[in-house]
């Protein structure tokens, strides 16, 4: 069964959907990538954006006349964790944040908005659950378009949510719309929160295969691609390029090159290098597939 190698990163979008886009028809030209991640807005703000529309559809436009996937990344301010009480306001500014992300992602033709798990602000994990449930359930009965929320897992600090695989997948199931949800894993937080011992020789058959029982990798539109800085189980979410940091590149191109993430969008948000942003790394993963004859590079 031969599947699409499809790789990219974060792009900036320099205040403008369509210089992005024109910005990854080059990278595709160079580097051979085919998916990005950008910023619908601000990245650290709620603000919504409005008046977008024109510029979202040349975006859409140039990047399905080039086979080039996107998916955007929410702000990092928002929280889905935000509860309703004792007063709503600040939880309706999150939600409307998400909603905005989601209409901009369909009109720009990406596959769905990336959030993280959610940050509680408190001691009680269960009431950290249900808020991320209630906000999900507030956003998707509003939301009719075809992007998805695709929920990150996360590295384990503040109130340690979004850790495993199973919170991912019970969250999903919890919701109205599951159908609305799907995941974006990143390889850093998995192995730092203590998910992925890319250290051990069976750490990553180990993963796959609980994500297999816990029925969750059909359900994964994306990888972010990240190497880590820190040691296993630390906690601490800071990316490398891949193969500098403490992931086992053995480990890595065992999982990238798994069936379980065949066809899924490989987006690197590690740091750029030149002209043409992660070249090595690109080179790297273009290596690996080479040498896994159930894959095909997209062109």
């Amino acid at each position: 069964m031969k599947g699409t190698l499809r790789y990219g990163c974060h792009l900036r979008s320099h205040g403008s959907f369509t210089q992005m886009g024109n910005k990854a028809i080059r990278l595709a030209e160079l580097e051979g990538c085919s998916c990005f991640q950008f910023f619908a807005k601000n990245p650290r703000s709620l603000q919504l954006k409005l008046d977008y529309e024109q510029d979202a559809h040349e975006c859409r436009s140039l990047l399905e006349t080039a086979s080039i996937k996107t998916i955007i990344h929410s702000a990092y301010v928002l929280n889905i964790a935000t509860s309703m009480q004792p007063d709503s306001t600040l939880f309706t500014a999150h939600a409307m944040s998400l909603l905005n992300d989601l209409v901009i992602a369909d009109a720009c033709g990406a596959v769905g908005v990336v959030v993280h798990f959610g940050v509680i602000k408190h001691s009680d994990k269960l009431q950290g659950y249900r808020d991320i449930i209630t906000m999900l359930n507030v956003v998707t009965d509003s939301w009719h378009g075809n992007a998805l929320i695709l929920l990150e897992n996360q590295a384990g600090l503040h109130g340690g949510l979004g850790v495993t695989l199973d919170e991912c997948v019970q969250i999903r199931k919890l919701c109205h719309k599951p159908d609305q949800i799907g995941f974006c894993l990143d390889t850093c937080h998995a192995y730092v929160s203590g998910m992925w011992n890319a250290d051990h020789t069976e750490g990553t058959s180990q993963l796959l295969e609980h994500g297999r029982n816990m029925d969750y990798w059909p359900y994964v539109s994306a990888v972010h691609v990240n190497d880590a800085q820190e040691a296993y189980g630390s906690k601490r979410d800071r990316h490398a390029g891949i193969g500098q940091g403490r992931i086992s590149p053995t480990a890595m191109e065992q999982l990238l090159t798994s069936a379980e993430l065949r066809d899924k969008l490989l987006i690197l948000e590690t740091p750029e290098s030149g002209e043409r942003l992660h070249s090595k790394e690109w080179q790297l993963i273009r290596a690996w597939y080479a040498l896994d004859h159930h894959t095909s590079h997209h062109k």
